[in-house]
């Protein structure tokens, strides 16, 4: 059985079930959009529209993101209190798959009119002119239920392909490509299954643009480190990770920043304090990511809360070990352990000091190899 971790993925199974987005309410826990991670609603806040309607809602996350969802939207939470989410679907407006799927069969030949009896050809259809695209949304002022006019932004600009380049100037540059380190790293570790079903997949192509394909970069990096005890392989596959940019999505993000947590670690342990300091600001780029202020003061209020108060899954943890739960105890603690990376590399938890998030991730190492 292949264990990693990220910040945010959580072992076992829940029953989850689909809600209307305006029954929203603080605690709690929805599937992500990716449908493989979930997070605990912190706090809602509504948008109106111009004739006083809910138009759209405001998600403050506990993972350190706010979603946002429209009114009208399906949403999936789980029932009761229950803290484990299974990989189910975001529940929202499904795309037309028949029309898709019929445009996508259709040949790109170009269509003859048939004749008609007297063998004259049929009048040919007329040809149907090419719909202008709207023009993009530009910036305009919104009222919160609360009182708060909230400014919103035009269109979004396009994303950079890469991180800050003056950060990543710290990071020494790769010495392969993506595919190459794949096939390397599988021949290292021969009759290491975990390791050979990730790396030849990824040996395959490496497309940073797929949330999947992110997230087995980052179980890579994971099990190279905890179960091949291969630092040097690890922080290389992290290094993949580390040079994307924020995007704004949430899944996306969360395997870049379980890749940076690891990454600061890893370079620590090699005595490079300053490149252990590139990856932490790598890892805090986000909070400078979000252009509107209301949102911003909110991110910014939660993400405080978690470094404050973090999930260290103590609770958990307790009841698998009493239950003599050997594996469900393990993918607990990797979790523990991906919270302690991700405290030590961003810095400003008023809850430990570095000694002892040091300490407590060297605990948390032993437990998981053992």
């Amino acid at each position: 059985m292949q264990h990693s971790s990220g910040p945010h993925e959580r072992p076992g199974t829940t029953e989850f079930h689909a809600i209307d987005a305006h029954d929203l309410r603080p605690g709690q826990r929805l599937l992500l959009p990716d449908g493989k991670d979930s997070a605990e609603v912190l706090e809602v806040d509504t948008v109106l529209d111009d004739y006083g309607q809910p138009a759209l809602y405001f998600a403050v996350l506990d993972n350190h993101t706010n979603l946002r969802v429209a009114h009208g939207t399906r949403v999936r939470a789980a029932r009761g209190n229950a803290v484990r989410p299974a990989d189910l679907l975001f529940a929202g407006p499904a795309a037309s798959a028949g029309a898709s799927a019929a445009e996508a069969e259709a040949p790109d030949a170009e269509v003859t009119a048939p004749a008609d009896e007297a063998g004259a050809p049929a009048v040919a259809p007329p040809t149907v002119e090419t719909v202008p695209a709207a023009p993009l949304r530009g910036p305009s002022d919104i009222a919160l239920d609360t009182g708060e006019v909230v400014h919103v932004p035009g269109a979004a600009s396009a994303r950079p392909e890469r991180a800050n380049a003056s950060i990543l100037a710290r990071l020494p540059a790769p010495e392969d490509k993506p595919e190459d380190l794949m096939r390397a790293i599988d021949a290292a570790h021969p009759g290491r299954h975990a390791v050979h079903e990730l790396a030849a997949r990824l040996a395959r192509g490496v497309n940073v643009k797929s949330g999947a394909c992110l997230a087995d970069l980052r179980a890579l990096a994971y099990e190279l480190y905890i179960g091949q005890r291969d630092a040097e392989g690890a922080l290389k596959v992290a290094d993949l990770l580390a040079v994307l940019p924020y995007d704004g999505n949430p899944a996306r993000w969360a395997s870049i920043e379980s890749a940076l947590g690891l990454a600061a670690h890893l370079a620590r342990e090699a005595g490079q304090e300053d490149r252990a300091a590139a990856y932490g600001e790598l890892l805090r780029t986000p909070e400078d990511a979000e252009t509107d202020p209301f949102r911003a003061r909110m991110a910014q209020r939660v993400r405080q809360r978690a470094l404050n108060e973090p999930n260290l899954y103590d609770k958990e943890i307790t009841r698998a070990v009493s239950a003599k739960d050997h594996a469900e105890e393990r993918g607990w603690r990797m979790l523990r352990l991906g919270s302690l990376l991700h405290l030590r590399a961003h810095g400003g938890s008023t809850a430990f000091e570095q000694d002892e998030l040091d300490r407590r991730i060297e605990v948390e190492l032993d437990a998981v190899r053992a």
